[in-house]
């Protein structure tokens, strides 16, 4: 398949502009399901038949708070359903990218939000299937911030895209056993749920189910390696056949009950509730203002040993994460799927406050250094063992980096990104590919300005050319199941080729031209001996 450049990227700031615009001249496409009929928009500047708001499962308010996703109820008999405009957004916990404001009781939110977006080319028939999965750590953005329009028309509109929604902050992150066996997790298992929709329904909109991509950024991407660990745990058949995976969001796991987390977590969210005893049903019964009010409050509580105040967690035996996903990632099996993973040169430091550095006039500096290093890990970690401390500071040596920050920058990207790649990478064989996004400042989830360009926080892609370098080899993915079969760019070794990865860069002295290289040596992506340090470290830890 020969890829267009030109044409999609010339049409990009057109679309951007057009893509939400009604075109009554032509007939409006019809989407019918078992439960439910729905008609959108034809999309007459870039030829896409266009739905949003489709719902994939019912409304998780009330009854269904805390509990698994369940299959819509049937509407049929209720006429068609307008599927022109965005539907509500999963309640936020926090302010998104695209928002200038936040409030917790914003009426775009809502409990009832399990629905997706769906893009095909006009008489779409038999084509591969890409589901994007968004990143927000779990706590804000939703579908209406990602459009896949010009990565389908750069791919002369060769597959179809699906952008999902799931629950975010304490509707999606909060866990106890006490909400019942298989009810935790749910911004994993909502995203499972969807892509088994995908499966059941992709021939209604013209897909191919054999021929799912699925991709993630961040979160979304941490959503991904777990649903990796799920079915490497279970060893049933995934709903994808590839996956394109940026900077995962792969921080501390820990179990649903565990008394330094989790278990605390829930606990004292319920009393703040006047929920004793952490009782669901109190929590199922409350109308939903308090508990949005609670969710955004307790996602700027920190507990300590815990990156961030909702992610997922192992719930044992009879849940759907029944194991640690590092765990998995590090010792196998997991699905054998295509795999494409890389992160940002400096996601890292993204996440990693100037307050590490100590005083420039101090007489103990590297003292103070290591000290602030060491009370850092331990509070965003779950590590408490001196040796671990100790084996920490000699393998990020003070003297190998610009200042104290840059140093728990790399831990940090080690810890969460850049190692948990390379182990999931490890285990994929001879079709893993890696890449490291070094755009700078190559801050974390810069990227999305060239997955989705000018939709997401109205970012331009670095040049037309990068573009095609960026997005070619994922369109390639997508359309042929190889990232190297009409690829625009170099040819891309696996990463079981002697761990090569592919550096995506630009030349600032020649109008920001692509300039893609192959590496094996850049401690951004993770040297072997810190992975299988940090890898031993979470094992030992079970986080």
């Amino acid at each position: 398949m020969k890829l267009s450049l030109v044409p999609g990227l010339l049409a990009l700031n057109t679309i951007a502009g057009a893509s939400s615009s009604l075109t009554p001249r032509w007939p409006r496409p019809v989407l019918e399901l078992p439960y439910a009929t729905y008609e959108g928009y034809y999309n007459e500047s870039s030829g896409l038949d266009v739905y949003l708001g489709v719902r994939y499962a019912q409304s998780t308010a009330g009854e269904n708070r805390f509990r698994a996703a369940q299959p819509p109820l049937n509407q049929s008999g209720n006429g068609t359903i307008d599927a022109t405009t965005f539907a509500p957004q999963c309640v936020q916990s926090s302010q998104g990218d695209n928002e200038k404001t936040y409030n917790p009781l914003q009426t775009s939110d809502s409990e009832d939000c399990l629905f997706l977006n769906i893009y095909a080319p006009y008489q779409a028939k038999d084509l591969p299937v890409f589901v994007w999965i968004h990143g927000g750590g779990w706590d804000f953005n939703s579908a209406r911030e990602f459009d896949p329009t010009p990565m389908i028309l750069y791919s002369n509109s060769s597959f179809i895209g699906v952008i999902i929604q799931y629950r975010l902050g304490a509707f999606g992150g909060l866990a106890s056993s006490k909400m019942g066996v298989g009810n935790s997790n749910f911004q994993v298992t909502d995203a499972n749920f969807a892509l088994e929709w995908v499966q059941k329904y992709a021939e209604s909109f013209g897909g191919d189910p054999s021929r799912v991509t699925i991709g993630g950024e961040s979160a979304g991407g941490g959503t991904i390696l777990q649903l990796y660990g799920a079915y490497g745990d279970s060893g049933a058949a995934p709903p994808w056949k590839n996956a394109f995976v940026a900077s995962p969001y792969m921080v501390t796991m820990g179990g649903c009950d565990d008394p330094r987390f989790h278990g605390q977590e829930y606990t004292d969210f319920a009393n703040a509730l006047n929920c004793t005893n952490g009782d669901i049903e109190c929590l199922r019964g409350l109308p939903t203002q308090p508990v949005r009010i609670a969710s955004s409050e307790f996602g700027t509580r920190k507990y300590t040993g815990a990156s961030t105040s909702y992610c997922p967690c192992v719930e044992g035996p009879g849940g759907f994460l029944t194991e640690n996903a590092a765990t998995r990632l590090l010792n196998g099996p997991i699905p054998n799927t295509t795999l494409i993973a890389g992160n940002n040169y400096n996601d890292g430091p993204s996440f990693v406050s100037t307050a590490l550095n100590p005083s420039n006039n101090s007489a103990t500096f590297q003292a103070d250094a290591d000290y602030l290093l060491s009370g850092w890990l331990t509070y965003n970690f779950m590590v408490t063992h001196q040796d671990v401390i100790t084996t920490m500071l000699e393998l990020y040596p003070l003297n190998d980096f610009a200042d104290n920050r840059e140093r728990a920058g790399q831990v940090y990207g080690d810890i969460v990104f850049a190692c948990p790649i390379n182990w999931a990478l490890n285990k994929t064989g001879s079709t893993g590919y890696r890449y490291l996004y070094s755009v700078l400042p190559a801050t974390h989830a810069q990227d999305n300005a060239e997955e989705f360009p000018y939709f997401y926080g109205g970012r331009a892609p670095s040049s037309p050319s990068f573009y095609a370098s960026f997005i070619g080899p994922l369109v390639s993915l997508i359309t042929t199941d190889d990232p190297n079969s009409g690829s625009p760019d170099i040819e891309w070794p696996t990463w079981s080729d002697d761990q090569q990865f592919k550096v995506l860069n630009l030349s600032l002295s020649n109008n920001n031209i692509s300039d893609s290289y192959i590496s094996n040596s850049l401690p951004q992506v993770g040297t072997e001996e810190r992975c299988a340090f940090w890898g031993a470290v979470r094992e030992a830890g079970n986080w």
